[in-house]
């Protein structure tokens, strides 16, 4: 239970990092298309910003989601592991 909380913390630790740095880029993009549109047409910058948009509000809500879930396995490790029993040093006992 323990080695299984270990690694999902630690996958979901690497996920929040891959949706805040996809959300950071899409937050740049968005603000280069605000100040720059890519084409004359304005249908085609309005699509251009819908993708980023969307893009920005999913990498937004994955983040909070996998944050979530990180700190839920942090707390399910910190219950088990609040039961183990210490171990006793018995180096000194065999001598």
């Amino acid at each position: 239970m323990i080695s299984f909380l270990f690694t999902a913390a630690g996958f979901l630790n690497l996920l929040f990092y891959i949706f805040a740095i996809g959300f950071v880029i899409s937050l740049l993009l968005e603000q280069w298309l605000k100040v720059r549109p890519l084409s004359a047409d304005s249908t085609m910058n309005e699509r251009n910003m819908y993708i980023v948009q969307s893009n920005r509000k999913y990498c937004w809500r994955q983040a909070w989601i996998t944050n979530v879930y990180w700190f839920l396995c942090n707390v399910g490790l910190y219950f088990v592991s609040r039961s183990m029993a210490t171990p006793s040093d018995t180096f000194w006992n065999g001598i």
